[in-house]
């Protein structure tokens, strides 16, 4: 009853003898060579081993046919095993009859039977049904990359085309005349993209070069490389020359503050040879820009190796009197407390001194007994604690050098002395590990905002060194890169300084 009320209603809304289509749109649906209709039939036959000869197919389906009808990708209770090739013969013929219902509202003399659309209502939504599972069985199969690459954009197609029967069964329920005509004509035009697709190349797709030509071109990027390489050693070189007394003068002095800090190192206690600080990081930047197999590369990190290399024994140094007098701070209440008992006890400062240096451990101990060797070699007492003052990065044990200093100049009461001291260190300790606790947040912010960038740059640079290398090595890359190592460097002091309470 529906159905019969649906096609009075179109009826009405068409004139008697009158078709809802242009006779354009007649022949760009059911045109027998150019019509979507058409169209439909041809992308059936791609599919198939006998196909008519004549028929003009794309070169890459007789390349990838046979793997096609050999490859079972779906599993019908009733159909049995479906081939690759036939999975996707299943949609396109359906939209086959999906034109040849459309055929039967067109006037005699465009083949069809002029049948008001309404009365197709029926034949439309099992058409509909059809399709999408066929187009469902698709997408099970996960075939979108078959096709040589075409299978996504194909069936993104075959999804807006199930939209538009949609359309088509809405507009017929809804009587709307004008809105069936549009929908029936926009499959018709996706069905026309469909085919378009398949006759194309994919996206991405580069065109195989002619014999030689990607040798040619490879040469000639090789002696392009090797010219810019050239050229930029023959500007350092340049460079070089016109500031050759300059460059004598900087390697003399790298090599006198080489010999320091070599004596600084041995202050320290610690035995190194500054010319492997120095080499180390050079060798590995060397080796690591041979591993890119690019000369850019190889150029860059080379350059970061030497100026690590350069930058290295200095930062070293630093953060070994840093860390020696963090460990001297941590165990100079002991030794003041030893001092005080021992002066109250009726000994000198000298030997108090060595009561530490052989009671206590490491690094306090080698400092003070550092101190008493100076002393017994003729060094004032005052001279040899001024070295251990030197020696040692310490504020606290400063100010105990100082006192001793000042006592032995002025006089005073030492015991006293060292016990107001041993207070104020346990006081500042105390306040001390409090802000450190307090400041924790910002002090692993640093380290995170430091760390995190590289390590996701040798992660990313280790799983697709190609498009990395196509970016970094380049002039724009490096000043990219130069870029990120200043800011990165920024945010670590500004997070540092957030964090930095001076007690």
């Amino acid at each position: 009853m529906r159905t019969l009320l649906t096609a009075l209603l179109l009826a009405a809304a068409a004139p008697a003898g009158a078709q809802i289509f242009s006779p354009a749109e007649v022949k760009f649906l059911v045109d027998k060579t150019e019509g979507a209709e058409a169209k439909s039939q041809i992308i059936y036959h791609y599919f198939k081993k006998d196909r008519d000869p004549a028929l003009a197919v794309p070169s890459w389906i007789d390349s990838t046919l046979d793997a096609m009808l050999k490859r079972p990708v779906w599993q019908d209770p009733e159909e049995g095993v479906i081939n690759e090739a036939q999975l996707w013969q299943a949609p396109v013929s359906v939209l086959y009859e999906f034109f040849e219902l459309t055929r039967k509202t067109f006037l005699p003399s465009d083949g069809g039977q002029l049948v008001q659309p309404g009365a197709l209502i029926r034949d439309y939504a099992d058409n509909r049904i059809r399709f999408q599972m066929s187009l469902d069985r698709l997408y099970r199969a996960r075939l979108g990359s078959s096709l040589g690459g075409r299978g996504r954009a194909v069936m993104a197609d075959f999804d807006l085309i199930l939209r538009e029967m949609d359309s088509v069964i809405d507009a017929l329920t809804s009587s709307d005349a004008q809105r069936y005509r549009e929908a029936v004509v926009a499959v018709g035009a996706l069905t026309n993209n469909a085919f378009y697709v398949l006759g194309r190349m994919p996206r991405g797709y580069a065109p195989p070069e002619q014999p030689g030509g990607r040798k040619t071109a490879l040469v000639l990027a090789t002696l392009f490389k090797l010219g810019g390489i050239a050229l930029f050693f023959a500007a350092f070189w340049l460079v070089g020359s016109l500031n050759e007394a300059r460059i004598a003068k900087y390697v003399e002095d790298y090599k006198i503050k080489s010999k320091q800090w070599v004596h600084d190192y041995e202050r320290q206690f610690v035995t190194i040879k500054v010319n492997y600080l120095v080499g180390g990081p050079a060798a590995l930047g060397a080796l690591v820009g041979l591993l890119t197999f690019d000369p850019f590369g190889f150029l860059i990190f080379t350059g970061f190796g030497i100026y690590g290399g350069l930058i290295l024994p200095g930062w070293l140094l630093s953060n070994i009197r840093w860390r020696r007098g963090m460990k001297c701070e941590a165990q100079l209440m002991d030794a003041m407390i030893l001092m005080s008992n021992g002066l109250k006890s009726g000994i000198d400062l000298v030997q108090c001194l060595e009561l530490v240096h052989r009671d206590l451990q490491p690094p306090i101990a080698e400092e003070f007994g550092l101190c008493i060797k100076n002393y017994q070699l003729g060094t004032s007492l005052e001279k040899a604690l001024e070295g251990v003052e030197e020696r040692v990065q310490s504020r606290l044990l400063s100010y105990m050098i100082k006192a001793v200093v000042i006592q032995r100049q002025v006089g005073g009461n030492l015991t006293k002395i060292f016990d107001r001291i041993v207070e104020n260190i346990r006081e500042e300790t105390k306040l001390v590990e409090k802000t450190a606790a307090m400041t924790a947040q910002q002090r692993i912010q640093a380290i995170v905002v430091g760390i995190m960038p590289w390590v996701m740059f040798f992660i990313m640079f280790a799983f697709q060194p190609g498009p990395m290398k196509e970016f970094y090595f380049t002039p724009l890359g490096v000043c990219v890169l130069m870029f990120c190592t200043m800011w990165i460097a920024i945010g670590m002091k500004i997070v540092n300084k957030l964090g930095d309470v001076q007690v």
